[in-house]
């Protein structure tokens, strides 16, 4: 498994960075946790071909999260190059993707080209899955990657995921609460090979969110969605050292590639 960070900030103004976005790759299969970045652009700026995406995951629903798949969707519809590309993106309650569609397409009802030149969008196919369970539960298994939601608290509908495949385990947290109360016991209780946590909400220096991290049960721990004030470099470095060295801390940074 390779993970590719293609944003990885907090907000989208920041410069020279975008918000959290990033692609799992097994093989010739890509997978994508949360669409905060332009991922259309960014997808070909870094060679990862469309024709590979096999899901789209997002974590919870705040527009950080999936503002781009907006230009996302508006690629892959309005362009004939993805005909045969068809993309399913897993999203939790509260995203109404039939407003994104009439925004970007028109009202099918009141547009001869929508009912018969290019019909409502398809190629990128929405789907919402249910709020998991305490314990977790799979929402997504293609024979090459399984997708087990776990609640979190950060807004309704919120979620971490752990990605498996290749004998490999990932977890993406999402999004926590400010004193990371709600860090997924997924990655405290059993062995991980990644896991990758925001850094937006709380400060990392924080006596109880570095015990909290501490009990994480991975070799290497990836600091995301950093806020630049209330976690600059040097909070990460400070957090680097107290866990040290059982677990490797890295600050991720817009295209930085890890091999799991």
């Amino acid at each position: 498994m390779v993970v590719t960070f293609l944003g990885t900030s907090h907000g989208i103004t920041e410069k020279n960075t975008f918000c959290s976005s990033a692609v799992v790759s097994v093989g010739g299969a890509h997978y994508i946790v949360d669409v905060g970045a332009p991922i259309d652009t960014l997808l070909q700026n870094y060679d990862i071909p469309f024709s590979g995406l096999r899901g789209i995951f997002i974590t919870h629903p705040h527009q950080d999260h999936y503002v781009g798949l907006a230009p996302f969707t508006f690629t892959m519809e309005d362009f004939g190059r993805f005909e045969n590309v068809s993309v399913p993106v897993l999203a939790p309650a509260g995203i109404d993707f039939s407003a994104l569609n009439v925004f970007l397409f028109g009202d099918p009802r009141g547009h001869e080209r929508y009912r018969t030149e290019n019909p409502p969008p398809y190629r990128v196919r929405f789907s919402v899955y249910p709020d998991a369970p305490a314990e977790g539960a799979t929402v997504f298994d293609d024979g090459i990657l399984r997708v087990t939601a776990y609640p979190v608290k950060h807004c309704p509908h919120s979620h971490a995921f752990l990605l498996e495949a290749e004998g490999k385990r990932i977890v993406f947290t999402g999004d926590l609460s400010r004193d990371l109360s709600d860090y997924p016991r997924v990655a405290t209780e059993t062995p991980v090979d990644l896991v990758v946590t925001e850094a937006a909400h709380g400060r990392l220096s924080e006596p109880g969110t570095v015990a909290i991290l501490a009990k994480t049960r991975a070799p290497r721990l990836v600091i995301s969605h950093r806020h630049p004030a209330r976690n600059p470099l040097s909070e990460v470095e400070a957090l680097a050292a107290k866990l040290a060295p059982a677990i490797e801390v890295i600050a991720a940074h817009d295209g930085m590639v890890l091999n799991v």
